[in-house]
């Protein structure tokens, strides 16, 4: 998708992923390079399965931070030895919304900065007011 068409910011998240598909004998590994409340772009060593939509559990790093969703692969392609995939999320809990949100404030706060304020390097104070 352009980055024109996008209607959300994604966050850069860069961090491997622990990918639990119902069905499967043991967990899948991949690598979540960005991500919004919407939807993500993630890396795999082998192809997802054809299942749609497809239905998935995947914890960011070592975190702990699981969250469950129902997915739609907007896009795929293969780059050099790796799969990658384009997700759109189709279903999400609240719940499940929260603990992205929470994973994605707690992680990503310079890029909030840089995203809403215009500030960049400047650590977790704001500007002082005169």
């Amino acid at each position: 998708m352009d980055e024109e068409r996008r209607q959300l910011h994604r966050w850069e998240i860069r961090k491997e992923a622990k990918v639990w598909l119902p069905g499967a004998l043991e967990f899948s590994y991949g690598f979540i390079e960005d991500m919004h409340l919407k939807g993500m772009r993630i890396f795999f060593n082998r192809p997802l399965p054809e299942q749609r939509p497809l239905k998935m559990t995947f914890t960011i790093g070592h975190e702990g931070y699981s969250i469950k969703i129902e997915a739609e692969i907007e896009w795929s392609k293969q780059e050099t030895g790796c799969y990658v995939y384009g997700l759109s999320f189709h279903k999400i809990d609240e719940l499940e919304k929260e603990r992205m949100y929470q994973y994605i404030n707690g992680n990503c706060y310079d890029q909030f900065q840089e995203q809403w304020w215009g500030m960049q390097g400047q650590g977790s104070s704001l500007p002082e007011s005169n």
